[in-house]
C-alpha cells in the first residue's frame, strides 16, 4: 500500500491552508463570469453564482468552499434525515473526512472521530478493514467514495457493520461509473482505486446491513446542482445516489 503515496495521494498536511486559499477566489470568479446563465446555490458554504468546472464535469465545484456534487448532496441529506438535537446525542465516525461534514460533526455532535490510512489531518490513522473501537461504538459511519480502495471490501463493511449501535447507520456514497461492478482483484499499476463500482454494488450492502434505502440526488431541487453531468464525445450524466445503511 505504500505505492499510493507515492502516486500522488494527498496525507492531508496542508489541506486547511489549500482550502483558505481556494477560498479567496470566489469573488474574482463571480466578477469574471456575472454573465453566466448558469447560476447555482451551495448549501454547504451559502454561495451564490456560477460553479466552477471539474475535468470534463461543467459547474461541479463551489468556488468558495471547493466542494463538489456529492458533498453538497450529502449535507442537504444530512439536514433532511438528522434534527439538530438528535445530532447532540451522536458519536460519528467519518472516514476519509471532507472539510465541512468534519467541522459540522465536530461542532454539533457529542463525539467525533476523524479517520484516515495515510492522511495525517485526522484523529486516528487506520485501514477500515481493521477498525480499533469496540463493538457498538458509534450511530453513524459516513464514508463517501472510499470503498473503491479497499481490498476486501466485504471485510470493511462487516466492521463498519461491527462498530454501530443498535439502530445505527452507515452512510456509504461510492461513484457509479457502471451498471456492473468491475474489480481488479489486483491494483492495477499507476491507480488506486481496486474496483469500479457500478449501480449494483449496492447489492454487497444488502448482504451485510438489515436495511439499505438508495437516495438520489434528483429528490433535491435544482438550484444546488447536484447533477453530475460529464462532457465530452457523448455527452451523459452519472447518477448521484447515497446509500444509507442501516443496521
Amino acid at each position: 500500500m505504500g505505492k499510493l503515496r507515492k502516486q500522488g495521494y494527498n496525507d492531508g498536511k496542508f489541506k486547511e491552508i489549500e482550502y483558505f486559499i481556494k477560498g479567496l477566489r470566489a469573488p474574482i470568479y463571480k466578477l469574471l463570469n456575472f454573465n453566466s446563465k448558469f447560476k447555482f446555490i451551495c448549501p454547504i458554504c451559502n454561495y451564490r453564482g456560477p460553479f466552477l468546472k471539474k475535468h470534463n464535469r461543467p459547474h461541479a465545484k463551489c468556488p468558495k468552499c471547493g466542494e463538489l456534487e456529492r458533498a453538497r448532496f450529502a449535507k442537504l441529506l444530512l439536514d433532511e434525515i438528522f434534527f439538530k438535537e438528535q445530532s447532540k446525542k451522536m458519536s460519528v465516525l467519518h472516514i476519509s473526512p471532507e472539510n465541512f461534514l468534519k467541522k459540522s460533526f465536530r461542532k454539533n455532535c457529542k463525539h467525533y472521530v476523524s479517520a484516515d490510512l495515510y492522511r495525517t489531518d485526522i484523529d486516528c490513522m487506520f485501514d477500515i478493514q481493521k477498525i480499533p473501537f469496540p463493538n457498538e461504538s458509534f450511530d453513524l459511519v459516513f464514508a463517501s467514495h472510499v470503498l473503491e480502495y479497499v481490498e476486501d471490501d466485504y471485510r470493511a463493511l462487516y466492521e463498519i457493520k461491527r462498530v454501530l449501535k443498535n439502530k445505527g447507520i452507515a452512510i456509504l456514497p461510492v461513484p457509479l461509473h457502471h451498471e456492473k461492478t468491475i474489480d481488479f482483484f489486483q491494483r492495477p499499476k499507476n491507480q488506486r482505486i481496486i474496483r469500479e463500482t457500478g449501480l449494483d454494488y449496492f447489492d454487497r450492502y444488502k448482504k451485510v446491513f438489515k436495511q439499505v434505502d438508495i437516495h438520489n440526488s434528483d429528490s433535491f431541487e435544482s438550484k444546488y446542482n447536484l447533477t453530475i453531468g460529464i462532457h465530452g464525445p457523448k455527452n451523459s450524466q452519472l447518477l448521484n445516489l447515497i446509500p444509507i445503511c442501516k443496521v
